[in-house]
């Protein structure tokens, strides 16, 4: 299983969201200018989040995003199969690969242990658990990430 790109800026995007105080509307422009990436392809990823209930978009005299629900109650399997898909959780270990147990993986039958325990873990971690956890802003840790390379 392997989460995506899309997936790893939602939640930067989200737990951003859960750490402005309550009833907060945020632009997306602000949001990407804070976390260091495109604009465009935020907006894309919110869309999807507002689509899936976990993100509502306001407009008006003021433009923006807000989280739909309470942080603690929007769980990070929840973000990870609004933007990954409501299959992750059944897919093969490999991604793209299909395996099924007429043509199994290497790996079929341990992924089959193990993926129940991820989801079941990711279904209990909180956008709010994430929001409390995070010390350096995700941005200045990629700018310094980029830095060192």
């Amino acid at each position: 299983m392997k989460l995506s790109k899309e997936c790893r800026y939602g939640l930067d995007a989200l737990t951003l969201l859960a750490r402005a105080p309550k009833g907060s509307v945020i632009g997306s422009a602000e949001i990407a200018k804070g976390l260091a990436i495109s604009p465009v392809f935020l907006s894309k990823i919110l869309q999807r989040l507002a689509r899936a209930g976990i993100v509502s978009g306001h407009r008006g005299a003021i433009r923006g995003y807000a989280l739909a629900r309470d942080a603690r109650a929007i769980s990070v399997r929840d973000v990870a199969e609004a933007l990954d898909g409501d299959d992750l959780f059944t897919r093969c270990i490999f991604w793209s690969e299909r395996c099924s147990e007429i043509r199994p993986c290497p790996l079929h039958p341990e992924w089959g242990h193990v993926r129940p325990r991820i989801e079941r873990e990711l279904a209990q971690l909180s956008l709010r658990d994430l929001a409390g956890r995070a010390a350096t802003p995700p941005a200045a840790a990629r700018r310094s990430a980029r830095s060192r390379a």
